[in-house]
């Protein structure tokens, strides 16, 4: 399944490469705009049931806190206020399975650019594998792991944009091997990663009425995520960071025109239920 949606997401990268004449680093930024556009209104849905939980929170604290005994009592109790109040406790985690896969997708393509983007016959991958390994016999697990270097070394996909190397991966800053190093300047994108990530989990988890255990929940996501997400962003191709990093600055400025846009319709409802009293 990721393999047939990493076939479709290079393809529709392609299309971008090519529309803004063959720019590997402004299609993958573009590609993550668009994508984040196809998932605004899951985002919209997300962040919508995030401030309708904040909303009844003090409700539930309450409850949690009256039969914090009765755990059966509890939860029917909690069902029930959601009922009254039309919430769906898992309304914020459809985006973020729909997500998964799109993350996993991308591994495969930043990795191996030349399959999944220009889709270049595996014969051709072959052959330049040989002549750039020095090997008459290549193994497929070469010919994946050293896609990247070939596509820089033989021009076949121009990966600089803005003097930054999309190919490049941060952990290979430290290399010795001058055919895998890169800039020192690509540890600034798993850094900003962290420092986005964090903020970005921040915003979402903004509320002051929760029980201990989902305060204590909350606080394991703020450093887990951002923390995965760094790492990630290290160890593989800057391509791949530059997606992560970007989606989450413009997950921010969507959560904060939604969470806008959400506050602005409940004050209409209370005027217009003050009006009609």
């Amino acid at each position: 399944m990721i393999d047939f949606l990493a076939g479709i997401f290079g393809a529709l990268i392609r299309f971008i490469y090519n529309l803004v004449g063959q720019n590997y680093g402004l299609s993958i930024i573009l590609f993550t705009v668009f994508t984040k556009l196809i998932l605004f209104p899951m985002t919209y849905k997300q962040t919508k049931s995030m401030e309708d939980m904040n909303k009844i929170a003090p409700q539930e604290k309450q409850i949690r806190e009256k039969y914090k005994g009765d755990k059966e009592k509890m939860s029917q109790e909690i069902m029930k206020l959601y009922s009254e109040n039309k919430v769906n406790p898992m309304g914020g985690c459809l985006p973020l399975l729909i997500q998964i896969p799109i993350i996993l997708a991308m591994f495969w393509i930043v990795r191996q650019p030349l399959t999944y983007i220009l889709q270049t016959p595996q014969e051709e991958l072959q052959s330049y594998t040989q002549e750039y390994l020095g090997k008459e016999e290549v193994t497929d697990s070469e010919i994946k792991a050293n896609e990247i270097q070939i596509a820089s070394k033989y021009n076949l996909l121009n990966m600089k944009f803005l003097g930054i190397d999309f190919g490049d991966v941060p952990s290979n800053a430290f290399s010795k091997d001058e055919n895998i190093k890169s800039s020192y300047l690509s540890l600034i994108v798993p850094i900003l990663s962290l420092v986005i990530s964090i903020l970005q989990t921040l915003q979402s988890q903004k509320s002051s009425n929760l029980s201990d255990e989902q305060k204590q929940q909350q606080k394991t996501m703020t450093w887990m995520m951002p923390i995965l997400s760094a790492y990630i962003s290290y160890i593989m191709p800057l391509a791949l960071g530059i997606y992560w990093l970007i989606g989450n600055v413009l997950q921010i400025a969507m959560q904060f025109v939604i969470k806008k846009i959400v506050k602005d319709k409940d004050k209409k409802i209370l005027l217009k239920e003050g009006g009609s009293k």
